[in-house]
């Protein structure tokens, strides 16, 4: 949109604008389909607190609600195949860090996992919003285990859809994809929250520290996307000219390069040895190498 330099979609403003316990409420309303009587936000925002080279990697929400689930939420702009895998992680993660000494199993709150990613993970499924429980593969018709929901919205989908635009999760998914004016103007009209979203975004972004935080996220982002898609396709097109098998360890070696040249650039940032590994998969001994002889 015009007035919004960089979408809902980029994680600073994400983060900032359900930062906000009424608006988060309405958002999980239209996702959960109940009434929630309280949001406790966990993680609270704040630009004094975020830097760039320390919040390169994931940025989430966690928030209980009704004293009664633990809700973690998450925007995933960049497509990966092992998604559903970390997402699992994640949720064992919230689930044992839940249970402290001398608690009762009993006492564990149901964890909930919203997952908001721009491209698409499921092709066999035309839904834009599924929702995965634990159940029994021979006994589909019965209930699922308590304790584990897990949701997926595929704003890919949703922008390649005919959307009921008087539906509050479509007004919400709208907002956030920030991507069609007009499902947004009618967004506005018709929850009085979206409207107040909008406006909140866009006085954030008037912050001169916010916007210059959120460049640098964006601007990472390209740069990070840009290397391993130009070391990929370097690797493939060199492996059709001489050879398949050769083609692969030259595609490797400059996957391996494009995140050499990356960990440089994020040591120069004064990263965590600990997030660089997480974003380019290198192993720490690796790491500290290309510290040394930097």
């Amino acid at each position: 949109m015009k007035d919004i330099k960089y979408t809902v979609k980029n994680d600073i403003i994400f983060n900032f604008l359900f930062s906000h316990e009424d608006l988060l409420k309405d958002f999980l309303e239209a996702i959960l389909k109940k009434s929630i009587k309280e949001v406790e936000i966990a993680n609270q925002f704040s630009l004094n607190k975020i830097k760039y080279y320390e919040k390169i990697g994931v940025l989430d929400i966690k928030a209980k609600i009704n004293e009664e689930a633990l809700v973690n939420i998450e925007m995933q702009r960049d497509s990966q195949s092992y998604y559903t895998k970390r997402v699992l992680l994640y949720a064992g993660g919230l689930i044992r860090g839940e249970l402290k000494a001398g608690d009762k199993y009993e006492d564990l709150k149901d964890v909930i996992m919203i997952n908001i990613l721009d491209f698409t993970i499921f092709n066999d499924i035309e839904d834009v919003h599924t929702i995965w429980k634990l159940k029994e593969i021979n006994h589909l018709d019965k209930k699922a285990l308590e304790g584990l929901e897990i949701h997926f919205v595929e704003l890919d989908k949703f922008r390649n859809s005919k959307p009921d635009m008087y539906n509050k999760l479509n007004q919400w998914l709208a907002l956030i994809d920030t991507e069609n004016k007009k499902w947004m103007e009618v967004a506005m009209e018709e929850n009085k929250k979206i409207k107040e979203a909008k406006e909140k975004v866009d006085d954030f972004m008037s912050e001169e520290d916010a916007r210059r935080i959120t460049e640098l996220r964006e601007k990472w982002r390209l740069d990070y996307d840009s290397s391993i898609s130009s070391a990929t396709k370097k690797g493939k097109a060199e492996g059709i000219a001489i050879g398949e098998k050769k083609g692969i360890a030259i595609g490797k070696a400059k996957l391996n390069k494009a995140k050499h040249d990356i960990a440089k650039k994020l040591l120069n940032e004064k990263m965590s040895i600990q997030k660089i590994k997480e974003i380019t998969g290198l192993e720490e001994k690796e790491i500290l190498k290309i510290k040394n002889n930097k």
